[in-house]
C-alpha cells in the first residue's frame, strides 16, 4: 500500500502531536496496513479518526478506488491523551465480509464484545483522502486563529472570526485560514 505524501505529512504533524519520543506513526500504519495485507486479500486502506484541539480530524488512504469498497472494520481505540475524543481506525476491502473473522479475533483477544467492532458499517469510503480533514489543514487553522489573537482577539473570538470569515467569502475553515494567514498584517483580505 502506498502511503500518499498528503498522508504522510499528515502523519508526521500527528506524531508531533503526541509527543511522544521515538513514536513513528507512518511506518506504525504501513506495517499496519501490510499486515492487514497479507490477513485480508482484498484490503484496501484505512482511515484514521482522531480528535486534535477538539476538532475531529480523518485521515486517510485507499489503494484502489473508494468505488470497491464492500467491506469496512472500525476498531474503536482509547483516547490518546486525556479529554481527547475516542479514535478509531477504519479498515476497508474489497470483498464482502473480508473482516468477519478479524472481527471476532480481536473481540475475543480483547474480551470486548464483537458489537464494539463495527462491521460492514462504512462501506462509503470518504469522499476527498487527500482533502481538508487532515492535520496539515487543522494546522493552518490554528495558525490563523493565533495570529487573530495576536492581534486582539479573543480565542472564543478568533474562532468566530474565522467562522465568520469562511461564511461571508464562501469557502471552508482551512481556505478561510489560509487567506487570513496570507493576508499582510496576518488578517485576510476581508477580515474586520
Amino acid at each position: 500500500m502506498e502511503i500518499t505524501a498528503a498522508l504522510a505529512a499528515d502523519l508526521a504533524a500527528l506524531t508531533e502531536a503526541l509527543d511522544e519520543p521515538g513514536a513513528d506513526l507512518a511506518r506504525t500504519l504501513r506495517q499496519l496496513a501490510a499486515d492487514t495485507k497479507l490477513a485480508v486479500g482484498s484490503y484496501l486502506g484505512l482511515t484514521v479518526r482522531a480528535a486534535v484541539s477538539g476538532k475531529p480530524v480523518a485521515l486517510s488512504t485507499l489503494d484502489g478506488a473508494a468505488a470497491q469498497v464492500r467491506s469496512s472494520l472500525m476498531i474503536p481505540l482509547p483516547p490518546v491523551v486525556d479529554g481527547a475524543a475516542a479514535l478509531g481506525l477504519i479498515l476497508y476491502a474489497g470483498v464482502p465480509g473480508a473482516f468477519t473473522d478479524l472481527a471476532a479475533d480481536l473481540a475475543w483477544m480483547s474480551g470486548r464484545d464483537l458489537s464494539d467492532f463495527a462491521l460492514d458499517h462504512h462501506l462509503t469510503a470518504p469522499a476527498d483522502l487527500d482533502g481538508h480533514d487532515g492535520l496539515a489543514a487543522l494546522s493552518l487553522i490554528n495558525q490563523a486563529l493565533g495570529m487573530l489573537i495576536a492581534h486582539g482577539h479573543t480565542p472564543e473570538q478568533a474562532d468566530r472570526e474565522l467562522d465568520d470569515w469562511a461564511s461571508r467569502t464562501g469557502v471552508d475553515r482551512h481556505v478561510a485560514a489560509t487567506h487570513i494567514l496570507a493576508g499582510p498584517d496576518g488578517t485576510g483580505p476581508n477580515a474586520r
